[in-house]
């Protein structure tokens, strides 16, 4: 049975390259307008870059769009599209939030932008700098310990100072 199932295996296995290889073609999913379609859009750390792919050839304006707590100018510029197209954008972060509007004329669109802490960049998570602080808390701790020891029982070089 072991044999059987095992070849069985083997035969789907050289079936499944074949089907997929006529669907390569990567598809972006999320419709921005009726001919333009949003594939990704990411924050580098000081600009958007937005991919695109369009039907046929469109003129779009992108607006930066953030939570503003106080006036400022935001940045405005405007691109066309035509196919798969990459677009690298300057945008300012505000409290950690930030995105961009993408404008057709007829349709304006969001999409919000993942940026990252600026106290902690990088892959890290709510349990890594509360396992940092622990960390840190517990290396000032026995620090703080082993010179109170060394003083209490006598080991500390320094004299002591008589009030």
């Amino acid at each position: 049975m072991v044999v059987v199932a095992s070849l069985s295996g083997a035969v789907a296995a050289q079936d499944t390259p074949n089907a997929t290889a006529e669907n390569s073609t990567e598809t972006c999913g999320e419709y921005v307008t009726e001919y333009i379609s949003l594939c990704s859009a990411d924050y580098d750390g000081s600009a958007a870059v937005i991919v695109l792919d369009a039907d046929r050839r469109e003129r779009i304006t992108v607006t930066e769009a953030v939570a503003l707590t106080e006036p400022r100018e935001l940045n405005r510029r405007s691109f066309v599209v035509d196919g798969r197209t990459t677009i690298r954008f300057a945008v300012d972060p505000d409290n950690g939030a930030a995105g961009v509007t993408i404008d057709d004329g007829t349709t304006l669109y969001g999409v919000p932008l993942e940026t990252s802490s600026t106290i902690v960049g990088g892959p890290f998570t709510a349990s890594d700098t509360q396992a940092a602080g622990v960390g840190g808390a517990l290396g000032v701790a026995l620090t703080t310990l082993y010179l109170v020891a060394r003083r209490v029982y006598g080991k500390s070089e320094e004299a002591e100072r008589i009030a």
